[in-house]
């Protein structure tokens, strides 16, 4: 009995001498682990975590060298941390069905590990100094984590070493954080110090090349950083930045305002005279505040300007010197046109005399090839002279209120003739869609209709020619077809330009100058519309135009038809001309359609004429540009004197432009040389009414 109570006494006592001897290690691992957590966090950097790790762990585990492993996701290798072999510090590792047991928690004691898949590929370096090991691995926030304690002995780790390492698992788990952390920090601390750099020599280098230079002030407006002792050769010797405008006070008053505004300035210009040579500056800059708002003061640059601002000057004299060049074409152009207009003004009204002298029949025919010689010298003098305006951009619009089916039908009843006489179908489709009247100009519509339509015609010896006018929209769209000889596809892009025809043969044959359709398309450009072509050689062609509708300004009422009576009043006209042949040729062409006319050699002459007698008178046909006073100046005059007769413009200068200028200096019509025998009737017939009227009135 006593026996039995002994051995039980025994085992009591070898159990508390077990649990104490299992309390004084778990307090000395305790204190080891407390002693490694404040090594730890006394540590400045992840080589100091990760000794300390390795400086308690020894005390309890022998081992000679040891490598951290992580990885961000499942999918990635795992990549050395921390390692006491330097070696090692770039190499991957693999994971297989041993890794994935010790990241899952397990400890694991490796006897043979070069027998392990994931030490099969590694050196032999690395297998030399690890013929056996102790692996676990723990998970961190950032993702898995692994350390290898590794040893030259085989079969050194035992049972006791996996559950030493298993007890300090969350030592492991601290050090692993803290050293992951470090080093996610140290990486993206030396990618921002990169970063900090690369811009540093970024603004070095831009600052360098760029030729700005770069100035900070505070708010006394001192120097506190400049890039540059000098800019453009001046000598920056200031530490006030407002005395560096000493001289121009001007420019210093208006910097300092600018600099007062507290606000983004940019391209404030000061120019300056360095050594004889003008220096141009540019200057920008802005205020700059602190994180609680308050202003430290202001950065800025400033450039050197000098070379933009002389490329400008050059430019502006290059513009006003090609201004002044087109000027003197489009005036040379207008002289030159008024000086042929003058002759054949004279040409053209013997023509129409010679025709009604009782020629024969063979005569006649030589007249008319004459006459129709000297219409188309006339067309090219018009086309050339409108061209010419358009280019110089002192062309402009006469819009007023038309009706476009008019317009239209009158180009297609005067072609009409034309198309007769090739045995030509010529047609024309105007839809009831489009507005009655609308605002445009209708002399640069007829003329336009004229070059498309008379083209039409004379590139088509068989078939037709038919226009059609649609509304779509808010456009107009008029579209001329023919059946002619169509225009090769090469030759369709240079078909707008001045003087261009599809080939020369084509000139040879059907003649022109190639500006219709030039000026054609400059002048629906004016309207802000827009022309093309549709064309297949030796099928025909389709040329349309589109412009937008601008409606009539008021509504326009249809005054009632009046039948028209022949007149036979005579009319006393006082014709102002300095050309002896324009003379006789107004004269012959007046007196034919019995009428009587005074002749006076110049302005001058036609004002006394007039302060004499001018009751006697009904009409004046004034010439414009006449020696000793022209025909502006005498209207002035005229007009002055309240003489209040019909005076008309008689002259080559046919713009509309010039029309506007004569009725400012008070004519009250315009007919323009050569002198057409229907203008010339239609004008006649007018001053004729208005003379019956007054007989009629005041008999």
């Amino acid at each position: 009995m006593l026996s039995c109570d002994s051995e039980k006494l025994q085992e009591t006592l070898l159990d508390l001498q077990r649990t104490q001897e299992r309390e004084t290690q778990l307090r000395i691992e305790n204190a080891a682990i407390l002693e490694g957590v404040s090594a730890m966090a006394g540590a400045n950097n992840k080589r100091q975590v990760f000794n300390s790790l390795l400086e308690v762990l020894r005390k309890f585990i022998a081992f000679d060298n040891a490598i951290v492993l992580t990885r961000d996701d499942e999918a990635s290798d795992l990549q050395v941390l921390m390692s006491t072999v330097m070696a090692l510090d770039l190499s991957h590792w693999q994971v297989g069905s041993t890794f994935n047991r010790c990241i899952n928690g397990e400890c694991i004691a490796l006897y043979s590990p070069k027998d392990i898949e994931e030490f099969k590929n590694k050196s032999t370096d690395l297998l030399n100094i690890c013929h056996s090991s102790l692996i676990t691995g723990v998970k961190i926030s950032s993702g898995d984590a692994m350390i290898i304690l590794m040893s030259s002995e085989k079969g050194h780790f035992t049972s006791s070493c996996r559950r030493v390492l298993n007890r300090f698992r969350p030592l492991l788990e601290r050090a692993i954080i803290d050293i992951d952390y470090r080093e996610r920090l140290q990486s993206l601390v030396t990618a921002r110090t990169q970063e900090l750099i690369h811009s540093q020599q970024r603004f070095k280098d831009f600052a360098r090349t760029v030729g700005d230079w770069f100035w900070e002030i505070d708010t006394d407006y001192k120097f506190s950083y400049i890039s540059a002792s000098q800019i453009a050769n001046h000598l920056i010797d200031k530490d006030n930045i407002l005395d560096f405008f000493d001289g121009n006070e001007d420019f210093k008053h208006k910097f300092r305002s600018q600099l007062q505004q507290n606000k983004s300035f940019e391209d404030l210009e000061w120019q300056l005279f360095i050594d004889e040579k003008e220096q141009w500056l540019s200057f920008s800059g802005t205020p700059y505040y602190n994180k609680h708002g308050l202003l430290l003061g202001y950065r800025g640059t400033v450039k050197n300007i000098s070379v933009r601002k002389k490329r400008l000057f050059d430019l502006q004299q290059a513009r006003q010197q090609a201004e002044s060049a087109n000027k003197a074409k489009s005036q040379f152009i207008a002289m030159m046109s008024h000086e042929i207009r003058t002759p054949l003004n004279a040409v053209l009204g013997l023509m129409d005399m010679l025709s009604s002298s009782g020629l024969k029949h063979e005569q006649q025919q030589w007249l008319g090839q004459m006459e129709q010689s000297a219409h188309l010298l006339l067309t090219i003098i018009n086309d050339i002279l409108d061209l010419s305006r358009i280019e110089s951009g002192s062309f402009e619009l006469f819009n007023s209120n038309i009706s476009l089916s008019e317009s239209i039908s009158l180009v297609k009843n005067q072609l009409q003739p034309e198309a007769n006489k090739k045995g030509i179908l010529l047609e024309c489709n105007i839809s009831e869609l489009i507005p009655e009247y609308i605002f445009a100009d209708k002399n640069r519509i007829i003329q336009i209709m004229f070059n498309l339509i008379g083209n039409a015609i004379k590139f088509t010896d068989i078939g037709s020619v038919k226009i059609v006018a649609q509304k779509t929209d808010h456009n107009i769209e008029v579209s001329v077809f023919d059946t002619g000889i169509g225009i090769a596809e090469d030759a369709q892009d240079n078909l707008f330009n001045p003087f261009h025809q599809a080939d020369g043969s084509i000139t040879r044959k059907y003649g022109g100058t190639g500006l219709g359709l030039t000026i054609s398309q400059l002048l629906i450009k004016k309207m802000n519309g827009e022309i093309s072509l549709q064309s297949e050689l030796g099928a025909g062609s389709c040329f349309k135009i589109i412009f937008p509708i601008r409606p009539a300004i008021a509504k326009i009422i249809n005054p009632e038809k009046k039948i028209s009576t022949p007149l036979t009043q005579s009319l006393n006209i006082l014709l102002a001309e300095d050309s002896p042949t324009n003379q006789l040729v107004a004269k012959l062409m007046l007196e034919r359609r019995g009428h009587s006319v005074t002749i006076t050699n110049h302005g001058e002459e036609a004002v006394l004429k007039l302060l004499q007698c001018h009751k006697s008178f009904d009409l004046v046909l004034m010439d414009i540009s006449m020696p000793v006073l022209d025909g502006l100046e005498a209207t002035k005059h005229i007009r002055k004197l309240n003489i209040s007769i019909p005076i008309v413009a008689l002259t080559a200068n046919a713009m509309q432009s010039d029309q506007f200028l004569y009725h400012q200096a008070g004519m009250d019509g315009f007919l323009a040389k050569p002198i057409q025998p229907e203008e010339l009737d239609l004008l006649l017939e007018k001053y004729q009414s208005l003379k019956t009227i007054d007989n009629i009135i005041s008999p």
